[in-house]
C-alpha cells in the first residue's frame, strides 16, 4: 500500500471554528487492498472530520474512479465499477500514479 501526494490548492478558514482546503491528490504507483494512506498535515489539517468529491478521479481516458474516503484509518480508497447495472468495487489495480482526484477536506472544529 502506498501513500497519496497531495497538494493544496486552495484554503477557507473562514467558515466558524471549521476549516476547508481544496486539494489534488494523486494516488501511488503501490496502490493496494484497502487504499492510500494520507496524513491530516498533508490537508494542513489537526484532524479531518470529511472529504467531498470533486467529480470522477480520471484514472485514464477510458477509465473512472469514485474517492471513497476511511477517515478513522486515514485512507482513501479507488471503487469503479466493471459494467452498468454493476457494484462499485475496490479497484485492484496497483499503478495509480496517473490518478488525481480533486477533493475537499472539512474539519468542523471543536463544535458540532
Amino acid at each position: 500500500m502506498g501513500a497519496v501526494t497531495v497538494v493544496v490548492r486552495k484554503r477557507n478558514t473562514g467558515v466558524g471554528a471549521g476549516k476547508m482546503v481544496m486539494a489534488d491528490v494523486t494516488f501511488s504507483g503501490t496502490y493496494g487492498a484497502g487504499g492510500d494512506t494520507y496524513t491530516n498535515a498533508q490537508f494542513e489539517m489537526d484532524n479531518i472530520d470529511g472529504f467531498i468529491d470533486c467529480g470522477a478521479a480520471a484514472g485514464s481516458t477510458t477509465t473512472g474512479y469514485v474517492v471513497s474516503p476511511d477517515i478513522p484509518n486515514k485512507k482513501l480508497k479507488l471503487l469503479g465499477g466493471a459494467a452498468s447495472g454493476v457494484a462499485l468495487a475496490e479497484t485492484a489495480t496497483a499503478g495509480q500514479t496517473g490518478t488525481v482526484q480533486r477533493l475537499i477536506a472539512v474539519s468542523l472544529g471543536p463544535y458540532v
